[in-house]
Order: C-alpha cells, then structure tokens, then sequence
C-alpha cells in the first residue's frame, strides 16, 4: 500500500479510528497507576494469581481455599495479561480494558449497520462520556467480559433476524457461551428473555420465527463450548464448586440479600442514574420516546426489549449491585440516543421544558460533586490530607453550566459537546490524579513500612482481601486465640495482621502482643491491625 492509498484509507475510515484510539486510551488509561485494592478486584486478581502459579486451569481458589464465586472466562485472561506483562496491576486489568474498547467499537459499528452513523456515534458518545461505566473497564472483575459479549450476542442475533445469515447467528451462541464462561447461566437469561420480549413486541412470535434461530442447536453448541470446564471443575472438586457457584453465587443471590448488596427494588434504577451520568437524566424521556416508537423501528424495538429484560430481572433479584444492569448501557445509550436526535430534529417548546427540567437535575448532581466530594474526604481520618482532590470536580459545575448556557442559546450540539468533553476530562482527572492518590491510602499499602514479602506473617480470623495478590503469596489463617498461641511458640517472630471488628478483645487473651499498625479501610467500617509478639 503506497502513501496515497494509506492516506486515502484514514480518510475514509477517520472515525472509527477516532472512535476506535478515544475507546482504547479510555478504557486503559493509568491502569497500572494504582495498586488492587477493592474486595472483587483483589480477590479476582488473586483468584486468577494462585491459578497461574500453579498453571491450574481449571481449580480457582483464594488464599488456597477454593473460590466458587464465577466461572473461569476473566481468569484464563488474566493468566494470559501476567504471563505477558507480569503479575501485576496491569497484567490483572489489561484484558478488562481491551474488552471495554471492544464493546463501545462493536456498539458503533452494529448501530452504524442497523440503524445509521448519527445514531451510532451519538451512542458512543453516551458511553464514553459514562464515568462509571468505562471505570467498570478498569477492574479485574468478569463484568468487562460479561458486558461486551451479552452485548455482542444480542447484536449478532438481531443483525440475524435481519438479514437470515445463518454465520451471524453462529457468532450469537458462541458469544452466549463466553458469556455463560465469564459469569454464568445471567448471560443465557439475558439474552433469551431479551430476544423472546422482542418477538412478543414485534408480534413475531410464531413456531417458523422461533425455528428460525435454531434454538436446540444453539444450546447444544453453547453446551459443548460450557460443559468441559464445569465438568472438569466438577470432577476436580467433588461437586463443591458446582454446589457453591450454582446454587449460593446463582439462585440464593437472586433469592436473598448477599454480602450486605440489597436495597430496595428503586435502588437499581439509581445504579442507572448514577451508572450512564451525565445523559442517564434523559431515561424518563428516553422511555417515553421507545414507547411511542417502538412499533415502528425494529431497533428501538430490539433496544427496549433488552433494557427492560436486564433492568426487570435485577429489579427482582434481592442482591443489587452498580455493576449489574451494565450489559444493557449500549442498547440504554442508543435509546437516549434516538431521543436526542429526534428533539434535535423536532424541538418544540413543551419537549424542551422536559429536557430542562433535565439540564436542572443535573446541574444539581454536577455541583453536588465537589461538595460532596470534600466532605467524604473529611470525614475519613486517613483521606483528609488529600481532601482537596475534590476541588478538581469542580470542572464538572462548571462544564455543565456552560452546556446548559449553549442549551438556552438552542446551540444543542455544543451544549451536547461540552457535557461529554466534562465528563470525559472528570474521567481523565478521575483515573489519571483521584484514584491514585486515593487508592495509595489504603491499609495494605500502609503495611509495607512493617511487612516485607517474605516477613513471617499469619493471618487471625480474617484480612483485607488485597493482601494476598499484593504480597503475591497466600497466609496461613488461624480462628481461635489458642491455635494463635501455639503457632507463636514455634514461630516467635511471625506478625500478625486482622481486621475483624472483634480482634482487639479476642487478642487481649494472647500474652505479649504489641500494636504496630492500625489503619482505617478505605469507606468502611473495619480496621486493618498488626501485632507482633514483644520476646523476653
């Protein structure tokens, strides 16, 4: 290819270019900044650590006891990130980033295919400008993974409907059994209910339609991509981890608050609001639009389905988390998306009164930010040194009052613009100043004044779950102050580190024991403490 031709080639391709180098430095940007430290990220990360050591594909434990928690997809990737680039941070967090980049790439060009250029870049312009979704992309957790293939297959399987290629329905299964591979049978729910709605919406529901998908070969060829690593893991232990991940991390986590994630049912719309911010504000209209449009637009139709599938069943479920309702932001995004370009094209003085009301709101959020900020930071003992991080938020306010000031002006393109660059610049600030700064507080890092990677150390009752993968090697957890007493006679020089909320009662029953260190965790109510026993 000469110079001509190249040139001529990135002329042609600019914006998926563009998109495609903003997604990439987005979705990866200082991720080797800040150190693991967040209870799923740290154990993940270990998980995923202990597995590598041990060139284990198949067994996922932490600290040495076996994890049911997921399905292996996420740590197959991170074996592969440490084996390329160590094990560390950005070995743990890589392959997250690339997967987050792949999912906003695919959402444009599907959109881009399916429905126009308009719509797809405005989308994307909706997710890249979501804090929180692209910092999901930055974790060593199986969401990344989950996210872009219920979002591939969903794609893929409405591009099937389409067009009867029978190859992208191939694609479509094979993306459920990754899904099913990152986190479980969620994937094959979301996608199934997500398709069966779409049929009832678009009154499609016949034999001859549902046939033409192919359902039992589907579910035989994701059976054959799932079944050998659940069986093998299976087989390698006894039934627990089926037991385990089936039934505690599936039905009973559906079933019943865990590990204190509940809530009432509105706290998953919140997750939303805070989740797709800033344009999150425009879902009431966003709906209403779908609503009004849907029997006209197969996308739409598509788009509607998928949101109300996703937002019902973890609407139902008792346990609630922020990161749950993620796989249906790109189809959430192209909803706001199709709203906004429709009120650009069809602006009239009642739907602008809805739109600002909107502006309102989140001008509220946008100036809330910096003073919440600072009070969170100054209620925290260990974070009000670094309380004036939360001055950096203030570009938010004020980004945000720009746009609104372009809003009045009817300048809807810069004032749509000017939201994404301030929430993309918070994005950079966030990850690249905060986070890290932030994060270097945290009671592990502390630890290393007293703690060496090969100082003796036992762990009493329980510890900060970042200590293992920070240390890169597992602790011997003791439960009772007895057995603590007799390990310390045959190892006199072992330190001792906790933070359950009852050591400092149960330790008074050990003689000879010396407070080191006790450090606050980050937003939590535990403390991480250290003793060492004073020798005579």
């Amino acid at each position: 290819m000469n110079l001509k031709s190249f040139l001529s080639f990135l002329n042609a391709n600019k914006l998926i270019i563009i998109i495609s180098l903003v997604s990439i430095v987005l979705c990866i940007f200082n991720i080797y900044g800040y150190p693991i430290y967040i209870l799923d990220e740290a154990r993940n990360a270990e998980a995923a650590r202990e597995m590598f050591t041990k060139g284990d594909f198949i067994v996922p434990t932490f600290n040495n006891a076996l994890r049911t928690d997921k399905p292996p997809l996420h740590y197959f990737f991170m074996m592969l990130g440490y084996k390329v680039f160590g094990i560390n941070a950005f070995g743990a967090r890589f392959f997250s980033s690339v997967f987050g980049a792949l999912t906003i790439i695919t959402t444009y060009l599907f959109i881009k295919k399916i429905k126009n250029v308009e719509t797809a870049l405005v989308t994307v312009c909706i997710l890249v400008s979501a804090v929180f979704f692209i910092q999901e992309f930055h974790l060593s957790v199986p969401d990344p993974y989950l996210i872009f293939f219920i979002n591939l297959s969903l794609f893929s399987f409405l591009y099937f409907y389409r067009n009867k290629r029978k190859g992208w329905l191939l694609l479509a299964y094979f993306a459920v059994a990754m899904g099913f591979l990152a986190k479980g049978p969620i994937a094959l729910a979301i996608v199934g209910l997500s398709c069966l709605l779409f049929l009832i919406l678009r009154k499609d529901i016949s034999l001859k339609t549902i046939f033409s998908f192919r359902p039992l070969l589907g579910l035989l060829f994701v059976a054959a991509l799932v079944f050998p690593w659940f069986y093998e893991v299976h087989k390698a232990t006894n039934g627990a981890w089926t037991e385990g991940f089936f039934i505690n991390h599936n039905i009973n986590r559906f079933e019943s608050k865990m590990e204190g994630h509940g809530g009432p049912f509105v706290i998953t719309w919140l997750f939303i609001l805070l989740g797709l911010m800033p344009f999150s504000v425009l879902i009431i209209q966003a709906f209403y639009f779908s609503f009004k449009k849907f029997k006209q637009d197969v996308f739409i139709t598509f788009g509607l389905s998928v949101c109300l599938v996703v937002i019902g069943i973890f609407t139902l479920s008792s346990t609630r988390l922020p990161n749950y309702t993620m796989p249906c932001y790109p189809f959430l995004a192209a909803l706001i998306a199709s709203y906004l370009i429709d009120f650009y094209k069809k602006s009239s003085a009642k739907r602008k009164l809805f739109v600002h009301i909107s502006f309102v709101v989140l001008l509220l959020i946008a100036f809330a930010l910096p003073i919440g900020g600072y009070i969170a930071l100054s209620l925290e003992a260990e974070l009000k040194s670094i309380k004036e991080l939360s001055f950096i938020l203030v570009i938010v306010p004020v980004g945000i009052t720009i746009a609104y000031l372009f809003f009045k002006e009817d300048a809807y393109k810069n004032s749509f613009a000017t939201i994404v660059g301030t929430w993309v610049l918070l994005a950079i600030f966030l990850f690249g100043v905060i986070y890290p700064r932030l994060i270097y507080q945290n009671p592990v890092y502390a630890s290393r004044e007293l703690l060496r990677a090969n100082s003796a150390v036992v762990v009493f009752k329980r510890m900060d779950s970042a200590f293992p993968f920070n240390y890169n090697r597992t602790f011997k957890v003791l439960q009772t102050t007895k057995e603590l007493r007799e390990y310390l006679k045959l190892h006199p020089e072992t330190y001792i580190i906790s933070n359950d909320r009852k050591v400092k009662k149960d330790l008074l029953e050990v003689e000879n024991l010396m407070l080191l260190m006790e450090h606050k965790a980050l937003f939590e109510n535990h403390k991480t403490v250290i003793y060492k026993q004073v020798l005579k």
